[in-house]
C-alpha cells in the first residue's frame, strides 16, 4: 500500500521474471524499503497528535494484519503497531504494549475472543469471568484477526490466549485449592454432564462444567484445536 520511486544505479538493464527473483540487489532494496516504511509508520504511531495514527490505522491497518502473517521476519517490529478494541478501552483502540502495561499482577497471558464485530465480541459469554476478575480481553472484531493472531501467538514474553477455546485456565487459578474445588464440582454435578451429553449426542463433543461464567448458564467453546 506504500507506492514510492527508487532511484539505484546498480539495478540490471535486461528484466525479467528470473532476473528479478535472483537479483541480491533487488533484495537488498526490498528489505530497506520494508524497514524504511515500517520506521515511517512507527513515526506516525508516537506522534503526539493521536489522530494521524487513527486515520492510517482506519485506512491501512488491515496490510499491518497481512503483514503479521505473511512477513514471518518482520512481524516482531509490526506487532507494536497493531491497534483493538477491548473490554476496557470503549470507544477507543488500545495497542499490546497499552495491555501489557495495564496487566493485572502476575498476569502471564494475553486474553482476546474473536467475533463478528467489536459488539458481537464483547457479548461472548466467555468475557464474563474474565472481565469480572478485572482481565482485559482484547476483541479480534474481523475475519482476518483470527488468521492474524494464530500466525503472531506471542508478544514479548506473553502468550495469547483464546478465551473461547476448551481449557483456558485463568493464572489465578492455577494452584491446588482451584484445582481440589473443581474436582469437587465435578464429582457434584456428574449425574447432570451424563444427562446432557446424551441429550445433545452427535451436536456437542463433550460438557464440561466451567467457572468461567457468571451470568450466562452457559457457552459453546471451540475445541483447543479448533
Amino acid at each position: 500500500f506504500v507506492r514510492g520511486v527508487v532511484d539505484s544505479d546498480d539495478l540490471p538493464l535486461n528484466v525479467s521474471r528470473e532476473i528479478l527473483q535472483k537479483s541480491k540487489v533487488l533484495s537488498i532494496i526490498n528489505k530497506r524499503l520494508v524497514r524504511k516504511s515500517l520506521d515511517m509508520i512507527r513515526d506516525i504511531a508516537e506522534d503526539d497528535d493521536e489522530t494521524k495514527y487513527l486515520m492510517f490505522w482506519n485506512n491501512f491497518g488491515k496490510y499491518l494484519k497481512v503483514g503479521i502473517i505473511e512477513d514471518e521476519r518482520n512481524k516482531k517490529d509490526i506487532a507494536p503497531l497493531l491497534r483493538f478494541f477491548s473490554s476496557k478501552s470503549g470507544d477507543e483502540y488500545t495497542s499490546l504494549d497499552t495491555y501489557i502495561d495495564g496487566m493485572k499482577e502476575g498476569q502471564k497471558k494475553i486474553f482476546y475472543v474473536t467475533g463478528d464485530g467489536k459488539e458481537g465480541a464483547a457479548m461472548s459469554p466467555v468475557v464474563e469471568k474474565l472481565t469480572n476478575r478485572d482481565y482485559e480481553v482484547l476483541y479480534m472484531a474481523e475475519p482476518l484477526d483470527e488468521i492474524m493472531v494464530e500466525s503472531l501467538r506471542q508478544y514479548k514474553d506473553f502468550d495469547l490466549v483464546d478465551a473461547s477455546k476448551e481449557g483456558l485456565n485463568l493464572d489465578d487459578e492455577d494452584d491446588e485449592e482451584s484445582k481440589k474445588k473443581k474436582a469437587e464440582l465435578d464429582e457434584q454435578y456428574a449425574s447432570l454432564k451424563d444427562y446432557l451429553e446424551v441429550t445433545l449426542e452427535g451436536k456437542v463433543q463433550k460438557v464440561s462444567l466451567t467457572t468461567l461464567l457468571t451470568n450466562s448458564p452457559a457457552a459453546l467453546v471451540q475445541g483447543a484445536y479448533g
